[in-house]
């Protein structure tokens, strides 16, 4: 019974003994490539959609978004949109639900009427003037929807219940 010992000198040369004869052989390492992941659409052949769009005088021209606003712009944000619907989701970084519930927001904000509809969101943990004006708000779970108009509140619910969202929204829209 032959039985193979590799004994390493070098990186790119190993010996080999087999039944007391040493033999030297190249050891040739092939290194994995990094795997590149193609997009999806990439590998259907169909275009994809650019983040940005863009307006006929050729400048781009910033697309729906859900808007960020904070304890010292809360107030600003409302008056500023007054005259439009603004649903404000209150959230908090580390709340599950509300990492659930971000994405189809977004895809909210992105398929309504700017000039209507304006979506904002409020992180309640970021800074100690943002809890502050949360517990002043009466928010209590997370996340929590406000809808205002004329920068008074219509309407609220909580939880991420997309349904109600969406019947909350239809309501007011």
């Amino acid at each position: 019974m032959n039985t193979l010992h590799r004994h390493s000198q070098s990186p790119a040369t190993g010996a080999l003994r087999s039944a007391g004869h040493a033999q030297r052989v190249s050891l040739t390492v092939a290194a994995p490539r990094k795997s590149v992941q193609t997009p999806p659409l990439a590998r259907t052949g169909k275009t994809l959609l650019s983040a940005t769009a863009v307006a006929a005088d050729g400048v781009a021209a910033p697309t729906k978004v859900v808007h960020p606003v904070t304890a010292e712009s809360y107030r600003d944000f409302l008056a500023e949109n007054a005259e439009k619907l603004v649903m404000m989701d209150f959230y908090a970084v580390w709340c599950g639900p509300c990492k659930v519930i971000a994405p189809e927001i977004e895809r909210m904000a992105a398929e309504s009427d700017p000039e209507k509809l304006v979506f904002a969101k409020f992180d309640c943990g970021a800074t100690d003037a943002s809890k502050r004006l949360a517990m002043s708000l009466g928010i209590k779970a997370l996340p929590t929807f406000h809808l205002y108009r004329n920068c008074q509140m219509v309407d609220s619910m909580t939880g991420a219940k997309l349904k109600s969202l969406q019947e909350m929204l239809a309501k007011h829209t």
